[in-house]
């Protein structure tokens, strides 16, 4: 099922074939908590990708396995969906796409798969311990849960192929939010689905109480994806009907401004991976005093005021860009442009006795931790880095050509977060990615440069 689940994957990049019946989405469980939809028809015409070398590399990849795309009865012009529900303390996740021809379905299944169908009343599935399939008609459907045993999983299937849901999906906001995006990927994710033991396990960490629980469980994130220059970008943004949590949403967003044009000239085409923002550290800082004193939890309150009064200090010495770049675990630099922290953190380091426990020492231009990372101020930035000749000139290290893409992006933004798409494939084959999958995506690797994620 798993090389099933893999070929799909590949499938719904490729094929195009035309159906306008919606009736498919009412398989979606209308008390569906995270709705996402992926639209991989505008996928293909956002990104330009070519369709025909895309499909000859992965025929060429995969032989037998995938010769039947073309007659595989689901419908690719149609988007997919993929949610997320609660059943009583279970977490159950799916995937629902459109079928044109039930017996092609079947048979690229079995095909790809290796595996038989059972006949049902209305529909054919095949169930096992990690996951379970269903078509008929009209749908395929993937469910999965996060207890897993055979029973269990043919039961949720059953319910699911026979709509056995509370409610009408019409009436379902986090389904009409995404099903109404105009991305090739929208997600809309109500944290209500948050189980209780997940919370109360994070709660005993982080001093919450059921006030906040209740408040954390109001937020609603919203997801929504789109392609053009070559850069795949991602904008988060999150919004609740709580008045206390909706505030606190608005005043983080007012702890940041947008990426002056400054940082720009911090990155070039070799990132593998990087970041820019614009902040005002002493928003952050109250943003961080107020969670620590909404806590219930006194002792942990008394614990930590002497530590967050520090912390706070020093952030409200950063304001301007945060920028950071790393193309490896070892190679990486964060700059912060403001007043010099790097001996408050040496004071801190010092005060809490984290300084000889890791190894803190000062070197010609700054500090040393445990000859691992090292730390300082140079030309109005603090920075810290993992690379110890990169610490000898740290105001060289970065530099352009930032690509046009992203800098075009980020003039826009209040952060952005952005990854090196042919660097991460690099990254991929040599932690033991399968060549053959790699080569497969080839030409999406031709016309999709950057993935960014930024929040609104």
């Amino acid at each position: 099922m798993k090389k099933f689940l893999f070929l799909s994957a590949i499938l719904i990049a490729v094929i195009m074939s035309a159906c306008s019946n919606e009736d498919y989405k009412s398989y979606v469980p209308a008390d569906s908590k995270v709705v996402a939809k992926l639209d991989f028809k505008e996928f293909i015409a956002q990104t330009g990708i070519d369709q025909e070398k895309l499909f000859k590399d992965i025929v060429e990849q995969y032989g037998d396995d995938v010769a039947d795309f073309k007659n595989s009865g689901i419908d690719l012009t149609s988007p997919f969906y993929v949610f997320m529900r609660n059943s009583g303390s279970e977490l159950v996740f799916g995937l629902v796409a459109k079928v044109t021809d039930k017996a092609q379905a079947e048979k690229f299944y079995t095909k790809s798969s290796k595996e038989t169908l059972s006949k049902g009343a209305d529909y054919d599935f095949n169930v096992q311990q990690e996951a379970a399939v269903a078509i008929n008609d009209e749908v395929i459907m993937v469910v999965t849960k996060d207890k897993k045993d055979k029973q269990s999983m043919e039961r949720t299937l059953t319910r699911l192929m026979g709509k056995d849901f509370e409610g009408s999906l019409a009436d379902n906001k986090i389904f009409a939010q995404a099903d109404g995006s105009t991305s090739f990927a929208s997600l809309c994710a109500d944290m209500s689905i948050i189980p209780d033991e997940a919370l109360e396990g994070a709660g005993s960490m982080a001093s919450m109480d059921s006030k906040d629980f209740e408040e954390l469980r109001s937020i609603v994130i919203n997801l929504e994806g789109t392609a053009t220059d070559g850069v795949c970008d991602f904008i988060c943004s999150a919004k609740s009907d709580n008045k206390d949590m909706q505030e606190r949403i608005e005043k983080s967003r007012k702890a940041f401004g947008k990426i002056s044009d400054k940082a720009f000239s911090s990155f070039s085409s070799g990132d593998m991976f990087g970041f820019a923002m614009n902040t005002d550290g002493a928003q952050l800082a109250e943003l961080i005093k107020d969670a620590i004193n909404r806590s219930s939890n006194e002792d942990m309150k008394k614990m930590m005021e002497p530590m967050i009064e520090q912390v706070s200090g020093i952030l409200s010495k950063i304001r301007g860009n945060v920028i950071g770049v790393m193309n490896s675990p070892q190679d990486f630099i964060i700059k912060a442009e403001g007043k010099n922290i790097a001996n408050d953190i040496v004071d801190m380091m010092n005060q809490s006795g984290m300084g000889g426990a890791f190894g803190l020492t000062s070197t010609s231009n700054g500090y040393s931790i445990g000859g691992q990372a090292w730390f300082g101020y140079d030309n109005g930035c603090f920075y810290i880095t993992g690379n110890e000749n990169t610490a000898a000139q740290p105001s060289k290290v970065m530099g352009g050509p930032a690509p046009t893409a992203l800098t075009n992006l980020m003039k826009d933004r209040k952060s952005v977060i952005y990854g090196n798409v042919s660097m991460l494939k690099d990254l991929a084959a040599q932690a033991g990615g399968n060549s053959r999958d790699l080569k497969a995506f080839d030409a999406v690797y031709d016309k999709i440069k950057y993935i960014t994620l930024s929040y609104k």
